[in-house]
């Protein structure tokens, strides 16, 4: 396993700021908080994966289920409106994801 938390994060607040664009100056502060109370269930999510105890489909679902919380806790936090947060959190996940595969 060759998983890097803070590179990852670093990354996926990368690739959540390139998708939003000339948003990012509303969401960005929302989103580093949002990512920075997420992070140790990110690490433990992709320590369980590692380790073999969470199968594929509940990683997927257990995704889902944050993205979605993510999604809701940026509208509130930030102006950027309901199609850019989701948009900057699908790719900030797709980040995390692309970093889990590249650890195997």
């Amino acid at each position: 396993m060759a998983f890097n938390s803070g590179q990852t994060f670093k990354e996926m607040v990368e690739a959540a700021q390139n998708s939003a664009e000339d948003a990012w100056s509303a969401l960005g502060p929302p989103f580093e908080q949002v990512m920075e109370e997420q992070r140790d269930t990110l690490r433990e999510l992709a320590t369980e994966w590692f380790h073999e105890e969470m199968s594929d489909k509940a990683l997927d679902e257990r995704l889902a289920g944050l993205r979605q919380q993510f999604v809701e806790t940026l509208v509130v936090r930030c102006a950027a409106g309901r199609q850019v947060c989701d948009k900057a959190v699908q790719a900030a996940l797709n980040c995390f994801w692309e970093s889990l595969m590249a650890g195997l």
